[in-house]
């Protein structure tokens, strides 16, 4: 495999939709462990790995966001996506980066060794702002020769993209799930209608202190699919029930505008 796509994700939720678009084109997982993982890259992941230090919240949550979450493969075509814990991750987004042209810098051997194509895809909520602001966002983050344009590919010494959804990844994923399951889906917006619960308690609670972190958490629109998914994954976070519900079919990918949009953006050269 020569052709690699690196791929930024605010969060796991885009990760099992992304991968999901692939899986409905034939694409599959890189389940490779990391001494079998693909050169260099899996020397680069187990350097890193080296340096975690076990938190009260997982392993290495600190730079996790430097190792790809996911895999897949389809031909010569390997796609990396990493998990980048949120919109407003500028910094980090541009450490991956860097992690990566690094590799391929012309003062070191690996251009020459491996003969690697290199892209890089950027998928963000426009959230309240809109597209064209959230692009200029990114291409002040990139300062590239060629600006980034939404939902296509330019050249500025490796391929660059990006796909903003306009307002958030949910608006799609709901426009997919609802429109054979409309009851499970109705019922589960009423159930929120009818349950209201105050502001204050919609915020992370620090149980051992008694109080809580500012910032609301409630997301309407997810915790509509989550409950909806509750009937067929009990116990499951929204990543798993995007990924394997049949709330969204392969026909569904198929025949939706943004799907198909993604995945020419995965296919293009």
């Amino acid at each position: 495999m020569n052709k690699i796509t690196i791929v930024f994700c605010e969060g796991q939720h885009d990760i099992a939709f992304l991968s999901k678009i692939l899986f409905a084109h034939e694409y599959k997982k890189y389940d490779k462990t990391l001494d079998k993982f693909l050169k260099p890259f899996g020397n680069q992941y187990f350097g890193l790995m080296k340096t975690m230090e076990i938190s009260d919240k997982k392993l290495g949550f600190q730079s996790e966001y430097k190792i790809p979450s996911v895999s897949l493969y389809k031909d010569d075509n390997l796609i990396l996506f990493h998990n980048m814990g949120g919109d407003m991750k500028s910094i980090e987004r541009v450490e991956v980066l860097n992690m990566y042209l690094k590799l391929v810098n012309k003062d070191n051997d690996f251009t020459s060794s491996y003969n690697f194509e290199y892209k890089f895809l950027y998928f963000l909520d426009s959230d309240e702002k809109t597209i064209e602001e959230r692009v200029h966002e990114l291409n002040s983050e990139l300062a590239l020769t060629t600006p980034l344009q939404h939902n296509k590919l330019v050249f500025d010494t490796h391929d660059y993209g990006c796909y903003i959804y306009s307002g958030v990844l949910e608006d799609i994923l709901l426009d997919l799930m609802k429109p054979s399951n409309d009851t499970y889906f109705n019922n589960s917006k009423n159930y929120i209608d009818t349950n209201p619960i105050n502001n204050d308690r919609q915020k992370e609670f620090k149980c051992f202190e008694g109080t809580c972190k500012p910032g609301n958490k409630f997301k309407e629109k997810k915790s509509i699919i989550s409950i909806a998914g509750q009937l067929q994954f009990s116990g499951m976070n929204n990543s798993v029930i995007i990924a394997n519900s049949d709330y969204i079919k392969k026909s569904d990918i198929q025949n939706n505008e943004h799907c198909q949009n993604i995945i020419n953006l995965f296919r293009a050269t």
